[in-house]
């Protein structure tokens, strides 16, 4: 059997309202689980800490089982009522896709790809993976972990990247820990930072980072050159680009490392030439979802084609400006990764990323050999594509 909350002492007609509100935001506004479950909790579904937490993980595992339920109920119905065949429990779907909780259209195309591999990936991003990078421009990673075994947390340490931890247990929420709170450690998926560490950013380089908001990998850039470096950060929202300030300050990034543009990096016409650049595009995000399940229920075929195009006009537009540019995307798919790279082949000449982790890209492709993915089910990470390109 399935579903159901799995903890005691909540009120299951305000849970049940809750859930249902969660999934309405999600289906009628295509938000995350994170944004729909603020909006629908607000203050009134929890007493406290504890209590918000429990509501919380139970709108996660009810928006992730969303297909599943669709599945056994056999026809689209109402938000209440797939809260009440939750709650109630069911009987597992037997059909791959339906048992995974993902689209039809989405397993079939990665079954096309990897075969019963597929299904191991999927199963991956049933779990959600905690990795914390140590902020080295403001503490050592000896000093965040003495605190963080101070906290109760257990971990263990990248063998290939020192100051990401992998987070096994914690007492409470990675968001609370006091090392997070104060900026000495980031909740940052190691796939990203690998995405970095592929643009090797060194002391003296000029680098364009085309869609750097909210700044995590802009501020890994900073830290990995030790602060000697100079970033432009271009982003098309203004109001990212004032809270992308307000982080870079408190993670200590120094303001001379970093100038703010707000611009389309489409279209951008810019005076100067670069050294490297981040084109870490937006995209489907289907990399991510065991961060966020909402992206098993709004993720379509329609949406992977849109940010495709996207991709490749940011990448058209800023091959013109940099020697060297770092191609990524939180996408599992081939149509945001693979294929985008391809269409670039007249223009560019594709080099290894060296990196400590490069899985193979999807077979059949002209850039299989010259590319990286990352993988949930193999790399514990999320689902990553990486590509450098030499302009010149």
């Amino acid at each position: 059997m399935s579903g159901g909350v799995g903890s005691s002492g909540v009120d299951v007609t305000r849970l049940s309202k809750l859930l249902a509100g969660v999934l309405h935001e999600v289906l009628r506004h295509r938000v995350s689980v994170d944004v729909a479950f603020k909006r629908v909790c607000g203050g009134w579904c929890a007493s406290g800490v504890d209590e918000r937490e429990l509501l919380y993980d139970a709108a996660r595992r009810f928006v992730a089982d969303y297909v599943k339920l669709l599945c056994v109920s056999g026809r689209r119905r109402r938000p209440r009522d797939l809260v009440k065949l939750w709650l109630s429990g069911f009987e597992e779907p037997s059909e791959p896709h339906c048992r995974l909780s993902v689209p039809r259209w989405l397993y079939d195309r990665l079954y096309a790809l990897l075969g019963d591999e597929a299904a191991r990936l999927f199963e991956a991003m049933g779990v959600r993976v905690w990795w914390l990078r140590v902020n080295t421009l403001k503490a050592s990673v000896e000093s965040v972990m003495r605190d963080l075994e101070g906290e109760g947390v257990v971990f263990e340490v990248s063998r290939d990247y020192p100051y990401m931890l992998r987070v096994l247990e914690t007492p409470k929420p990675v968001r609370l820990l006091r090392v997070v709170r104060e900026f000495k450690a980031i909740p940052h998926d190691i796939a990203s930072a690998v995405v970095v560490e592929a643009l090797k950013p060194e002391q003296g380089d000029r680098i364009l980072d085309a869609c750097a908001a909210p700044g995590i990998k802009t501020s890994l850039m900073v830290m990995l050159a030790e602060g000697r470096v100079k970033v432009k950060a271009i982003d098309i929202s203004g109001r990212r680009i004032t809270v992308m300030r307000k982080l870079m300050r408190k993670l200590g990034v120094p303001d001379e490392a970093v100038e703010y543009m707000v611009a389309d990096s489409r279209r951008v016409e810019l005076r100067e030439h670069y050294d490297k650049a981040l084109v870490d595009a937006p995209c489907s995000n289907t990399g991510a979802m065991a961060k966020d399940p909402a992206l098993r229920v709004t993720v379509t075929p329609g949406k992977v084609e849109y940010y495709s195009r996207i991709q490749r006009e940011i990448l058209a537009n800023i091959a013109r400006y940099a020697s060297r540019i770092t191609y990524a995307t939180c996408s599992i798919l081939p149509e945001e990764g693979e294929e985008v790279v391809e269409a670039m082949l007249d223009r560019v000449k594709l080099e290894k990323p060296q990196v400590r982790m490069c899985g193979e890209p999807y077979k059949g492709y002209r850039v299989s050999q010259q590319a990286c993915r990352l993988y949930p089910h193999v790399h514990g990470s999320e689902g990553f594509f990486i590509a450098n390109m030499e302009t010149g």
